[in-house]
């Protein structure tokens, strides 16, 4: 009779009681289990990688609702990318995991086994292009395993950071119905449902039919609804002083003006004003005074950002499974659909004020400007701009796996897509705006709701409500896997495993003809004629304040793969694993890589593991053959250096005006390198008895040619050093030619990172309940990365280097103590990061009133260390059915203050970092679940 082994103490919960971890005693005639990261079967237990193991009623403690809520709280978690972050239009609704901070991109996620396409939304610089986990539905999932060891030989060499492999149900004839309340303070309040239920039993019946249905909706979040990220204006005390620092966007309502000076020809002591201000006094609503490069009014953009989207979620999985002898023929299928409203300010943008014009002559002559100029508007009467993200999600798989000649095999086919769409709203083109500017309709020197009705008219007859872009993702992938016992020596089993497999993936971008520039007339969908003359009818559109030319393309690449895997019992308790693999892509040649480990058991008590190994990962084919177009603005704001201004007038082009964002520029490259990657990791466990279990693993990864973009806050600082990474654009509605950013796709230099992964486990018995705590750590010992391949050597450990644009956190960590008695278990946990050194901001300092005095100072703020506290009650008054309430965030902690404003993969919020922290804040939720 087969029984599975009983998980004893080495357990690490990461957060409210999660992660059953570790350490797994072998028994005679255990179950054979498939274990990730390994090609073999064999017995559940320990092996020489480190495997961390959630199951259902782990995931059900954390309270998490979502895949992504679950694994960004794990503490070899970062570096992911999440919904907040995304606020802003770019991300296309995305959620990802990265271990260990190497990247999402060389994180490998799996359903059951197999591969799935990567994002539909993913861009040519390589962002997105991972798995987005909105497509997984949680009720679905058994388990999940993940191997915090990379490069694994039978999932693929580029699993560099490691693997997460997501197993759904399956062979139960069990049903269950459950649903959930969450509550926030404010808004993103959501409401769940979901239904499972098993038909046929393959021991009895010789079949199993399982499927999983589940729903989601989460209600927007406003920054209004946070006092700690609802301006572009932040005021605080540091070293005895106190503070300003803004984040500041020279487009407003009533607009800001380019003012001449009196001098047309002469632009060295231009500067923005604003007329509204000088006819009042004070700055309008909704804005703030700024005295840098003039006094103008700055809009206060953050105030109007949902700082958490809107969004829906449906899914359906199942999962038909045969029993034919010895061989187990089965069809899985996964299909889900999630849509993403996020709104962000009104949209801002540049119109061209001629001198002699009815708006110059009202506004601006009286105020000293002579030439022409420019008004800097905020077009608020268009309403927020909206990005609504569509993705849909298909994964079908077919195979068989069982015994055959002695052999435990896997035979299967599986074909995965992602679709992603972006339709938008509030964003009309450049030369339509300039166009009802110069007609005479629109006046953008007055305040919200002040346009005649005519201007109002024309204005919504520019507003462009539809599609904006989007793509597609496909993956077929055809394997077998094999292991079997080859003899019996002396210390155990000698075993083999052996693997080939077949990938086939494509991409294809599907802009609109507005996103690619083709239009005259965005709304009407009248084609333009590129040859056409400045002010022609037919001359090209794009968008106003953030053009685009977007160009579609399709493109693919086959990949065949093999590999094998030796564990050799080498003595009592010791053994060996060994493996090859073997990858040929036909784009960039084939490359071999191997792993080797080793197991150590001394005793009962203590087992020791260690590995070393080699990765390998190709460029996505969008970086290699996307083509070279517009890719939206800086995350800063810049002011024009006397070095910069020199590389703008090489270039024939001129600086933007004042502190501004600039326009970026990205292309694919032909001419990449693929990353290689070595890695080692020794790990011990000691378990001096039942109840008590500690472990630690200690890892290092470094990656060569590492596949990336110049951080623009490096290039801003050294524009000399980097003149390959500058060109130009021509400003749609203006014709100025201004210098832009080039994030092109590079090999950048090499990565390493040393880290330590800690867990511990204590039971014990108290006279009313049982106890058991957890404690889980990460530590990020040393961190080393290039920008370029000869360049210095930066680290982000606690900020660290600037350049990198992000941060790595020294510490991360969680402590729940779970109280058991009766039909009730109670489960408070505790998470930590540590703090680290903000990004440097000019700052303003205020006088004791809190007035500006003119003088700025230049600082790198603390950002405080973060805990939070989760609590948890669970009741099952009977054993079908349980209710479970609790509360995320108890003290309602807020993140800590950040100053910066830049930064890879950052949302538009101000005054926190939504990379790393969540606004949501306290969060009173409650679930039930009924089983039939």
């Amino acid at each position: 009779m087969s029984t599975r082994t009983k998980i004893c103490s080495a357990a690490m919960i990461a957060v409210g009681g999660a992660l059953a971890v570790g350490s797994v005693r072998a028994q005679p005639q255990l179950e054979r289990v498939e274990i990730t990261g390994s090609a073999i079967r064999r017995i559940d237990a320990e092996s020489a990688l480190p495997v961390q193991i959630l199951k259902k009623e782990d995931i059900a403690r954390t309270g998490a609702t979502s895949v992504t809520d679950l694994l960004q709280r794990l503490t070899y978690v970062q570096g992911s990318f999440n919904e907040s972050a995304g606020v802003g239009g770019g991300a296309g609704g995305i959620t990802t995991v990265s271990l260990h901070n190497l990247g999402d991109t060389r994180t490998l996620v799996l359903l059951n086994g197999h591969r799935m396409a990567q994002f539909g939304g993913q861009t040519l610089t390589g962002f997105a292009a991972a798995m987005d986990l909105n497509a997984l539905p949680v009720a679905a999932i058994e388990r999940i395993e993940i191997l915090t060891d990379g490069a694994s030989a039978l999932y693929g060499a580029d699993a560099i950071a490691g693997v997460v492999n997501f197993i759904t149900r399956r062979n139960t004839d069990e049903g269950d119905v459950s649903v959930g309340l969450s509550f926030p303070r404010g808004g993103a309040r959501e409401k769940r449902v979901s239904a499972t239920k098993g038909f046929g039993s393959l021991e009895k019946d010789g079949f199993n039919v399982m499927l999983s249905l589940s729903h989601d909706e989460r209600t927007r979040l406003d920054s209004v609804k946070r006092d700690f990220g609802n301006s572009a204006e932040v005021r605080f005390s540091h070293g005895g002083k106190n503070y300003r620092v803004q984040q500041v966007t020279a487009a407003a309502i009533p607009a800001n003006a380019y003012h001449d000076n009196g001098t047309p020809a002469d632009d060295s002591d231009d500067y923005l004003f604003n007329p509204y201000y000088v006819a009042n006094g004070r700055c309008p609503d909704k804005t703030f005074l700024v005295s840098d490069f003039g006094d103008y009014c700055a809009f206060n953009f953050v105030g109007e950002l949902e700082v958490y989207p809107a969004r829906k979620r449906s899914s359906v999985l199942g999962s038909v499974n045969f029993k034919v002898g010895d061989q187990t023929p089965y069809v899985d299928w996964l299909y889900s659909e999630s849509t993403m409203n996020s709104r962000i300010a009104p949209v801002p943008g540049t119109i061209s004020i001629p001198a002699g014009s009815a708006l110059h002559n009202t506004y601006l002559l009286p105020n000293g400007v002579v030439g022409d100029s420019e008004a800097y508007y905020r077009i608020f009467d268009l309403g927020n701009r909206t990005y609504e993200d569509k993705a849909k999600f298909f994964d079908f798989s077919a195979g068989s796996r069982g015994l055959l000649m002695g052999w435990d095999y896997n035979a299967f086919y599986a074909h995965s897509e992602s679709k992603s769409v972006q339709n938008i709203a509030g964003l009309p083109g450049a030369l339509a705006v300039s166009r009802v500017a110069n007609s005479g309709l629109l006046d953008p020197f007055v305040g919200p709701g002040q346009q005649s009705p005519a201007g109002m008219a024309a204005l919504n007859s520019i507003n462009y409500k539809g599609y904006w872009d989007g793509g597609i993702s496909k993956l077929d992938s055809v394997g077998v896997r094999a292991s079997s016992e080859l003899m019996t020596l002396p210390a155990g089993p000698l075993m083999l495993g052996a693997g080939v497999g077949f990938q086939r993936e494509s991409f294809a971008s599907r802009p609109s003809l507005y996103a690619q520039g083709r239009l005259a007339d965005p709304v009407a969908g009248t084609l333009c004629d590129p040859s056409a003359p400045p002010g022609d009818p037919l001359e090209c559109d794009q968008r106003f304040g953030d053009a685009a030319q977007s160009i579609p393309y399709t493109s693919s690449r086959n990949s065949y793969s093999a590999f094998g895997e030796l564990i050799v019992p080498a003595a009592k308790g010791l053994e060996f694993i060994t493996s090859l693999r073997h990858d040929r892509y036909d784009d960039f040649g084939k490359a071999t890589t191997a792993k080797a480990g080793f197991q150590w058991r001394p005793n009962r008590e203590v087992m020791v593991r260690g590995s070393v190994g080699t990765g390998f990962r190709a460029p996505t084919v969008p970086q290699i053959k996307a083509p070279r177009q517009n890719y939206g603005v800086t995350f800063d704001d810049y002011t024009c250096t006397p070095e910069l201004q020199a590389i703008a007038t090489s270039l024939g082009a001129t600086c933007r005006p004042g502190p501004s964002q600039y326009d970026v520029i990205a292309a694919g490259n032909t001419e990449l390198k693929p990353e290689k990657s070595r890695q080692r990791s020794v790990g011990i466990r000691f378990e001096p008895g039942r109840d008590v279990s500690l472990g630690a693993d200690l890892w290092y990864v470094r990656v060569k040619n590492t596949i990336g973009q110049l951080t623009e806050q490096e290039v801003f600082a050294n524009p000399d050093l980097y003149a390959n990474s500058w060109t130009t654009r021509t400003e749609t509605g203006t014709g100025n030619v201004y210098v832009a950013f080039l994030a092109d796709n590079k090999n950048l230099g090499t990565d390493s990172l040393t880290g330590l992964d800690i867990d511990a486990t204590g039971r014990m018995r108290l006279p009313f309940a049982s106890l058991t705590s957890r404690v889980a750590l990460t530590y990020m010992i040393r961190e080393q990365r290039q920008l370029t391949p000869t360049g210095r050597k930066y680290s982000a450990i606690g900020g660290g280097d600037e350049a990198l644009g992000v941060v790595t956190f020294r510490w991360l960590g969680s402590w729940a103590n779970t109280f058991q008695h009766g039909n009730w278990a109670h489960t408070f946990t505790a998470n930590f990061r540590s703090g680290y050194l903000d990004s440097t901001s000019t700052v303003e300092e205020l006088d004791a009133s809190g007035n500006p005095t003119g003088n700025y100072e230049d600082i790198r703020l603390p950002v405080k260390r973060h805990v939070t506290l989760d609590w948890q009650t669970q009741w099952n008054p009977r054993k079908d059915f349980v209710v479970t309430v609790g509360l995320l965030n108890v003290f309602d902690t807020k993140p800590p203050l950040s100053i910066s404003s830049g930064g890879g993969n950052r949302g538009q919020q101000f005054g926190y970092d939504d990379r790393y922290y969540s606004s949501v804040g306290r969060t009173a939720y409650v679930n039930a679940s009924y089983k039939f």
